[in-house]
C-alpha cells in the first residue's frame, strides 16, 4: 500500500451481521476495510489524518475512529477537473511538466508523487497528493453495513473536529464516548450524534496524555505522563471523584480485570483492588 506512508494505530476486527469479517485498518488519509480471510478492501473512508494513531471503536455496527495531527492544509482540484485543464497531450496523466503544483514540479520530489513509478501521475498518484495536502483532523463515525467501494460522502454519521487527542484512544462506555487531550481537556460526547455533552479541563491534571482512558462500571480513569491519575464519573455530563499522584511518569493505558486496575509507570507496576481473592 505505498499511498499509506505512516501508521500506527492498531487494527480492529468488525463482524457485521450479514458477509464476512473485516479487518478495520486506520492509515494515511483514509480508514480502510479489508476481507480477514482474503485481505480484499472492501470499503474505505477519505479525509483521515496523515498520522492516524487511535484505535478504533466497534459498537453495534458503527465504527468510531480519532486521528489528529499538527500541519498546514489546504484544497486540491479533483483529477478530472485538473485532466482536462492541463493534460495537454491528452493521454489521460499528468506528466510533470503538466502539473499545476509547483510542489510536483521540484526537482528530486517527483519519486514521491509517482506512486507506481511509470513516469506520469495518474488518478491513484493524484488522489494521493490531494489526500497528502488536505487531511481533516477529526473524529469520525462510520455506519458502512454492507457498502462497498468509497464511503466518505455516504456512510459518514458524523464528524467531530474540536478538542482531539493526538495519540490517546476514545473511550465508549454507558453510551457517552469520552476523549482525553493534552492539558487535561476532557470531552464528553453522544455517540449517536457527535453532539458535545460536557467540556472542560482536568485542573490537577494538565500534562500531556499518552495513556488511552479505560472504563469500568460507573467510572473512567484517566492518567496523565506526569503520572496524575484521574477518576471520573462515567456519565455525560461527567465529574472528577478523585485524583491520585504517582510522581512518576506514565504512559502506558491502564488495564482493568477481574475488578482490578493495573497501572504501569516508568518503573513500577501496580495493582489495585479490594483485597486477596
Amino acid at each position: 500500500r505505498p499511498e499509506v506512508t505512516r501508521g500506527y494505530a492498531t487494527p480492529a476486527i468488525y463482524r457485521p451481521r450479514r458477509g464476512s469479517v473485516q479487518v478495520i485498518v486506520p492509515g494515511s488519509y483514509q480508514a480502510a476495510s479489508y476481507r480477514l480471510d482474503t485481505g480484499e478492501k472492501l470499503w474505505w473512508v477519505r479525509r483521515m489524518a496523515w498520522q492516524v494513531k487511535c484505535v478504533p471503536i466497534i459498537s453495534e455496527g458503527t465504527i468510531y475512529i480519532n486521528a489528529w495531527e499538527p500541519g498546514p492544509r489546504r484544497s486540491v482540484p479533483p483529477f478530472d477537473e485538473v485532466l482536462s485543464q492541463y493534460d495537454t497531450n491528452r493521454d489521460g496523466a499528468l506528466s510533470a511538466q503538466e502539473s499545476p503544483e509547483p510542489k510536483i514540479r521540484e526537482q528530486g520530489t517527483w519519486n514521491l508523487w509517482d506512486l507506481d513509478q511509470d513516469g506520469v501521475m495518474g488518478r491513484r498518484d493524484w488522489e494521493f497528493y490531494q489526500a497528502r495536502l488536505s487531511p481533516e483532523n477529526s473524529l469520525v463515525a462510520i455506519r458502512p453495513g454492507n457498502a462497498r467501494g468509497d464511503l466518505t460522502d455516504s456512510h459518514v454519521l458524523w464528524r467531530h473536529h474540536k478538542a482531539l487527542p493526538n495519540t490517546s484512544s476514545p473511550l465508549l462506555i454507558n453510551d457517552v464516548i469520552f476523549m482525553i487531550k493534552d492539558g487535561g481537556i476532557v470531552t464528553s460526547l453522544d455517540p449517536a450524534s457527535g453532539r458535545v455533552l460536557k467540556q472542560d479541563r482536568l485542573k490537577n491534571a494538565i500534562g500531556k496524555y499518552w495513556a488511552s482512558p479505560v472504563g469500568a462500571g460507573d467510572k473512567v480513569y484517566v492518567i496523565s505522563e506526569d503520572g496524575d491519575l484521574t477518576t471520573l464519573k462515567a456519565t455525560g455530563d461527567w465529574e472528577v471523584l478523585a485524583t491520585s499522584r504517582f510522581q512518576e511518569d506514565c504512559l502506558a493505558t491502564p488495564a482493568i480485570a477481574n475488578d482490578r486496575i493495573y497501572i504501569r509507570t516508568l518503573g513500577t507496576l501496580y495493582c489495585f483492588g479490594k483485597g486477596p481473592r
